[in-house]
Protein backbone atom coordinates (compact mmCIF):
# COMPACT_ATOMS: atom_id res chain seq x y z
CA UNK A 1 0.00 0.00 0.00
CA UNK A 2 1.26 3.66 -0.92
CA UNK A 3 1.16 6.12 1.71
CA UNK A 4 -0.81 9.31 1.24
CA UNK A 5 -1.64 12.49 2.92
CA UNK A 6 -4.06 15.26 3.07
CA UNK A 7 -3.54 18.62 3.99
CA UNK A 8 -6.33 19.80 5.62
CA UNK A 9 -5.31 23.31 7.04
CA UNK A 10 -2.05 24.55 5.53
CA UNK A 11 -0.83 28.08 7.29
CA UNK A 12 -4.88 29.50 6.79
CA UNK A 13 -4.37 31.94 10.01
CA UNK A 14 -1.90 34.17 10.50
CA UNK A 15 -1.22 35.88 13.61
CA UNK A 16 1.21 39.21 13.05
CA UNK A 17 1.98 41.42 15.52
CA UNK A 18 4.88 44.32 15.68
CA UNK A 19 8.33 42.34 17.72
CA UNK A 20 6.51 39.61 18.22
CA UNK A 21 6.54 36.47 16.32
CA UNK A 22 4.07 35.50 13.28
CA UNK A 23 2.59 31.99 13.81
CA UNK A 24 0.18 29.83 11.63
CA UNK A 25 0.30 26.25 11.72
CA UNK A 26 -1.72 23.43 9.88
CA UNK A 27 -2.95 19.78 10.28
CA UNK A 28 -2.05 16.83 8.34
CA UNK A 29 -4.07 13.27 7.87
CA UNK A 30 -1.42 10.84 6.88
CA UNK A 31 -3.03 7.25 5.77
CA UNK A 32 -0.63 4.39 6.31
CA UNK A 33 -3.48 1.23 5.28
CA UNK A 34 -1.56 -1.58 4.63
CA UNK A 35 1.84 -0.84 6.06
CA UNK A 36 2.47 -2.74 9.63
CA UNK A 37 4.89 -1.71 12.39
CA UNK A 38 4.25 2.32 11.77
CA UNK A 39 4.69 4.81 14.73
CA UNK A 40 4.77 8.33 15.22
CA UNK A 41 8.68 8.29 14.35
CA UNK A 42 8.01 6.32 11.06
CA UNK A 43 5.37 9.34 10.35
CA UNK A 44 7.16 12.41 11.11
CA UNK A 45 10.55 10.41 8.70
CA UNK A 46 8.16 10.08 5.96
CA UNK A 47 7.14 13.64 6.00
CA UNK A 48 10.59 14.69 6.33
CA UNK A 49 11.69 12.43 3.20
CA UNK A 50 10.17 14.45 0.30
CA UNK A 51 8.34 11.66 -1.04
CA UNK A 52 6.80 12.67 -4.23
CA UNK A 53 4.32 9.74 -3.58
CA UNK A 54 3.53 11.47 -0.20
CA UNK A 55 2.88 14.91 -1.63
CA UNK A 56 4.02 17.26 1.15
CA UNK A 57 6.94 17.53 3.20
CA UNK A 58 7.26 19.00 6.97
CA UNK A 59 10.43 19.12 8.97
CA UNK A 60 11.00 20.94 12.35
CA UNK A 61 13.10 23.66 10.76
CA UNK A 62 12.13 23.94 7.12
CA UNK A 63 9.68 25.27 5.25
CA UNK A 64 6.52 23.77 4.49
CA UNK A 65 6.64 21.88 0.92
CA UNK A 66 3.78 20.41 -1.12
CA UNK A 67 4.45 18.26 -4.66
CA UNK A 68 2.63 20.32 -7.43
CA UNK A 69 3.01 17.05 -10.14
CA UNK A 70 6.18 18.22 -11.25
CA UNK A 71 8.36 19.82 -8.48
CA UNK A 72 8.42 20.50 -4.96
CA UNK A 73 6.38 23.59 -3.84
CA UNK A 74 7.43 26.11 -0.73
CA UNK A 75 4.50 27.29 1.09
CA UNK A 76 3.41 30.64 -0.52
CA UNK A 77 3.31 32.31 2.86
CA UNK A 78 6.41 34.81 2.95
CA UNK A 79 7.04 38.04 5.55
CA UNK A 80 9.45 40.78 4.99
CA UNK A 81 12.22 38.41 6.61
CA UNK A 82 11.83 35.56 4.29
CA UNK A 83 9.45 32.15 4.91
CA UNK A 84 7.84 30.95 7.63
CA UNK A 85 9.58 27.63 9.19
CA UNK A 86 8.09 24.48 10.81
CA UNK A 87 8.89 24.66 14.72
CA UNK A 88 6.34 22.37 16.10
CA UNK A 89 5.05 18.65 15.11
CA UNK A 90 2.97 16.86 17.05
CA UNK A 91 1.61 13.28 15.46
CA UNK A 92 -0.88 11.22 17.20
CA UNK A 93 -2.72 8.28 15.94
CA UNK A 94 -6.38 8.58 14.88
CA UNK A 95 -8.32 7.24 17.99
CA UNK A 96 -10.93 5.18 15.48
CA UNK A 97 -8.16 4.06 12.90
CA UNK A 98 -5.17 3.24 13.48
CA UNK A 99 -4.34 3.36 10.07
CA UNK A 100 -4.52 7.41 9.98
CA UNK A 101 -2.35 9.85 11.76
CA UNK A 102 -3.34 13.21 12.45
CA UNK A 103 0.19 15.64 12.24
CA UNK A 104 -0.18 19.47 13.94
CA UNK A 105 2.39 21.93 12.66
CA UNK A 106 3.24 25.50 14.01
CA UNK A 107 5.19 27.69 11.55
CA UNK A 108 6.62 30.98 12.34
CA UNK A 109 8.50 33.79 11.17
CA UNK A 110 8.97 37.81 11.59
CA UNK A 111 8.63 40.83 10.21
CA UNK A 112 4.90 42.11 7.76
CA UNK A 113 3.33 39.85 5.40
CA UNK A 114 4.21 41.05 2.23
CA UNK A 115 2.30 41.85 -0.79
CA UNK A 116 2.30 40.43 -4.12
CA UNK A 117 4.64 43.17 -5.51
CA UNK A 118 7.13 42.44 -2.47
CA UNK A 119 6.19 45.43 -1.07
CA UNK A 120 5.24 45.30 2.94
CA UNK A 121 1.71 45.41 4.49
CA UNK A 122 2.81 46.87 7.75
CA UNK A 123 5.76 49.19 9.47
CA UNK A 124 9.08 47.85 9.77
CA UNK A 125 10.14 46.76 13.09
CA UNK A 126 12.72 48.91 14.44
CA UNK A 127 12.53 51.30 17.26
CA UNK A 128 14.83 54.11 18.61
CA UNK A 129 15.47 55.19 22.10
CA UNK A 130 17.50 58.83 23.10
CA UNK A 131 19.05 59.47 26.32
CA UNK A 132 20.42 63.58 26.32
CA UNK A 133 23.02 63.86 29.35
CA UNK A 134 25.97 65.46 30.26
CA UNK A 135 29.27 64.33 30.07
CA UNK A 136 31.80 65.52 32.78
CA UNK A 137 35.52 65.87 31.32
CA UNK A 138 38.50 67.79 32.28
CA UNK A 139 38.66 71.08 30.69
CA UNK A 140 41.20 73.92 30.00
CA UNK A 141 38.62 75.75 27.93
CA UNK A 142 35.00 76.39 28.39
CA UNK A 143 32.31 77.44 25.43
CA UNK A 144 35.04 75.75 22.03
CA UNK A 145 34.14 74.63 19.10
CA UNK A 146 35.58 71.46 18.14
CA UNK A 147 36.87 71.46 14.32
CA UNK A 148 35.34 69.95 11.68
CA UNK A 149 36.66 66.61 10.50
CA UNK A 150 38.07 66.31 7.22
CA UNK A 151 37.53 62.62 5.07
CA UNK A 152 40.24 61.36 2.57
CA UNK A 153 39.32 57.91 1.21
CA UNK A 154 36.71 56.96 4.31
CA UNK A 155 39.16 57.89 6.57
CA UNK A 156 40.07 60.66 9.42
CA UNK A 157 42.56 63.30 8.15
CA UNK A 158 44.68 64.52 10.91
CA UNK A 159 45.07 68.03 10.00
CA UNK A 160 42.00 69.36 11.72
CA UNK A 161 43.41 68.25 14.93
CA UNK A 162 46.93 68.35 14.81
CA UNK A 163 47.53 71.93 14.40
CA UNK A 164 49.76 73.32 17.13
CA UNK A 165 47.07 76.47 17.06
CA UNK A 166 45.09 77.47 20.51
CA UNK A 167 41.64 76.05 20.67
CA UNK A 168 40.04 79.77 21.64
CA UNK A 169 37.37 79.79 24.35
CA UNK A 170 37.18 80.68 27.54
CA UNK A 171 39.91 79.97 30.19
CA UNK A 172 38.77 78.00 33.11
CA UNK A 173 42.11 76.13 34.71
CA UNK A 174 43.16 76.76 37.73
CA UNK A 175 47.06 77.19 37.42
CA UNK A 176 47.29 74.95 34.58
CA UNK A 177 45.14 72.16 36.69
CA UNK A 178 41.80 71.21 34.25
CA UNK A 179 38.56 71.73 35.91
CA UNK A 180 35.64 69.53 35.45
CA UNK A 181 32.72 70.69 32.90
CA UNK A 182 29.77 69.32 31.42
CA UNK A 183 29.41 68.97 27.83
CA UNK A 184 26.30 67.86 25.69
CA UNK A 185 26.25 64.18 24.82
CA UNK A 186 23.19 61.99 23.41
CA UNK A 187 22.75 58.43 23.55
CA UNK A 188 21.14 56.48 20.67
CA UNK A 189 19.82 53.29 21.22
CA UNK A 190 18.58 51.61 18.00
CA UNK A 191 16.75 48.32 18.55
CA UNK A 192 15.59 46.24 15.60
CA UNK A 193 15.02 42.51 14.44
CA UNK A 194 17.25 40.18 12.04
CA UNK A 195 17.23 36.91 11.03
CA UNK A 196 20.67 35.05 10.85
CA UNK A 197 20.99 31.73 8.65
CA UNK A 198 19.06 28.95 8.77
CA UNK A 199 19.09 24.92 7.18
CA UNK A 200 17.26 24.78 4.35
CA UNK A 201 16.15 21.08 2.84
CA UNK A 202 19.44 20.99 1.80
CA UNK A 203 20.54 21.06 5.38
CA UNK A 204 22.41 24.49 3.76
CA UNK A 205 22.85 27.75 5.93
CA UNK A 206 21.02 30.08 3.71
CA UNK A 207 19.26 33.28 4.61
CA UNK A 208 15.78 35.16 4.07
CA UNK A 209 16.39 34.89 0.07
CA UNK A 210 17.67 31.43 0.32
CA UNK A 211 21.23 32.42 -0.83
CA UNK A 212 24.24 31.58 1.42
CA UNK A 213 24.63 33.50 4.31
CA UNK A 214 27.44 34.04 6.89
CA UNK A 215 27.68 36.29 9.60
CA UNK A 216 30.71 38.20 9.64
CA UNK A 217 31.61 38.97 13.81
CA UNK A 218 34.91 39.89 13.26
CA UNK A 219 34.10 42.74 10.54
CA UNK A 220 31.19 44.08 12.79
CA UNK A 221 34.37 44.91 15.51
CA UNK A 222 36.78 45.67 13.30
CA UNK A 223 34.82 48.08 10.72
CA UNK A 224 32.11 49.70 12.50
CA UNK A 225 32.31 49.23 16.94
CA UNK A 226 34.68 51.56 18.54
CA UNK A 227 35.08 54.09 15.74
CA UNK A 228 33.27 57.51 14.11
CA UNK A 229 30.74 58.19 11.84
CA UNK A 230 32.60 59.56 8.08
CA UNK A 231 28.93 60.81 6.96
CA UNK A 232 26.58 62.36 8.11
CA UNK A 233 23.85 59.91 10.35
CA UNK A 234 20.58 60.72 11.19
CA UNK A 235 20.66 64.47 12.04
CA UNK A 236 24.30 63.89 13.68
CA UNK A 237 27.80 65.73 11.45
CA UNK A 238 30.53 63.88 10.48
CA UNK A 239 32.84 62.71 13.22
CA UNK A 240 30.08 63.00 16.35
CA UNK A 241 29.20 59.93 16.58
CA UNK A 242 30.73 56.74 18.66
CA UNK A 243 29.89 53.99 17.65
CA UNK A 244 29.83 52.18 21.42
CA UNK A 245 28.19 48.35 21.08
CA UNK A 246 25.78 46.58 18.29
CA UNK A 247 24.43 43.66 20.32
CA UNK A 248 22.38 40.65 19.03
CA UNK A 249 20.31 38.98 22.23
CA UNK A 250 18.62 35.62 20.99
CA UNK A 251 14.56 36.04 20.16
CA UNK A 252 12.97 33.41 18.31
CA UNK A 253 15.15 30.62 17.02
CA UNK A 254 17.02 31.96 14.57
CA UNK A 255 15.47 35.74 14.98
CA UNK A 256 18.01 38.33 16.67
CA UNK A 257 16.63 41.38 18.93
CA UNK A 258 19.99 43.77 17.16
CA UNK A 259 20.41 46.85 20.02
CA UNK A 260 23.17 49.46 17.96
CA UNK A 261 24.15 51.60 20.59
CA UNK A 262 25.48 55.36 19.40
CA UNK A 263 27.12 58.24 21.39
CA UNK A 264 27.09 61.97 19.88
CA UNK A 265 29.38 63.86 21.93
CA UNK A 266 29.70 68.03 21.42
CA UNK A 267 33.27 67.50 21.32
CA UNK A 268 33.58 64.85 18.91
CA UNK A 269 34.95 62.58 21.69
CA UNK A 270 38.26 64.35 21.78
CA UNK A 271 39.94 65.49 24.92
CA UNK A 272 41.97 68.90 25.71
CA UNK A 273 45.50 69.45 26.34
CA UNK A 274 47.83 71.84 27.33
CA UNK A 275 50.81 72.80 24.63
CA UNK A 276 53.73 71.76 26.51
CA UNK A 277 57.53 73.21 25.24
CA UNK A 278 60.42 71.14 24.69
CA UNK A 279 61.59 71.78 28.53
CA UNK A 280 58.33 70.29 29.45
CA UNK A 281 56.99 72.75 30.84
CA UNK A 282 53.66 74.44 30.30
CA UNK A 283 53.71 78.50 28.93
CA UNK A 284 51.18 79.91 31.72
CA UNK A 285 49.37 83.46 31.04
CA UNK A 286 48.91 85.41 34.45
CA UNK A 287 45.88 86.40 35.08
CA UNK A 288 45.79 90.00 37.42
CA UNK A 289 42.25 90.10 38.53
CA UNK A 290 42.72 86.23 39.60
CA UNK A 291 46.02 86.25 40.95
CA UNK A 292 46.09 82.90 38.75
CA UNK A 293 48.10 81.76 35.52
CA UNK A 294 45.79 80.19 33.06
CA UNK A 295 46.99 77.87 30.38
CA UNK A 296 48.82 79.52 27.36
CA UNK A 297 48.08 77.36 24.86
CA UNK A 298 45.66 74.73 24.59
CA UNK A 299 44.92 72.32 22.06
CA UNK A 300 42.49 69.24 20.95
CA UNK A 301 43.83 65.63 21.50
CA UNK A 302 41.79 63.41 19.40
CA UNK A 303 42.02 59.50 20.23
CA UNK A 304 39.22 57.91 18.00
CA UNK A 305 40.40 57.36 14.67
CA UNK A 306 38.58 54.28 13.54
CA UNK A 307 36.25 55.60 10.77
CA UNK A 308 32.10 53.73 9.84
CA UNK A 309 30.12 54.69 6.96
CA UNK A 310 26.57 53.63 6.81
CA UNK A 311 24.86 54.28 3.93
CA UNK A 312 21.94 52.19 1.79
CA UNK A 313 23.89 49.44 1.16
CA UNK A 314 24.96 48.13 4.74
CA UNK A 315 25.17 44.98 6.91
CA UNK A 316 22.66 46.02 9.85
CA UNK A 317 19.40 47.82 8.11
CA UNK A 318 17.29 46.23 5.57
CA UNK A 319 15.46 48.86 2.94
CA UNK A 320 12.17 49.63 5.49
CA UNK A 321 14.47 50.18 8.38
CA UNK A 322 17.02 51.98 6.32
CA UNK A 323 14.64 54.59 5.44
CA UNK A 324 12.95 55.22 9.00
CA UNK A 325 16.23 56.49 9.75
CA UNK A 326 16.89 58.67 7.08
CA UNK A 327 13.58 60.34 6.63
CA UNK A 328 12.23 60.62 10.30
CA UNK A 329 15.79 61.63 12.25
CA UNK A 330 17.20 64.74 10.15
Amino acid sequence: MTWSAHLLRGNDDLDAKPFEPVTSGGVVLVDTTGESGVTSQTVLRKLASLDTTLGIGIMEGAVLREWNGSAWVDDPVSLSFGPMLVREISCVEHPDDPNMWRVEFTASGFGPVLNADGSTIGSPQISVGVVSRPRMTPAYRADVTPPDDVISGDAFTTAPWVTGTDIGGKTVDINTSPVSIPIDQTLVTITWVVRWPFQDWDSDWVGPDGAALTIGLDAIADDYVGGRNTVAFMGFPIGSLLMESVEFQPLHHEFKTAVMTLIYDEWHHAQQMPLVNPQFNIPTTPNATTAMSHTTTVLWNQTFWSPWKLESANPFFGTAEWDYLTTVFV
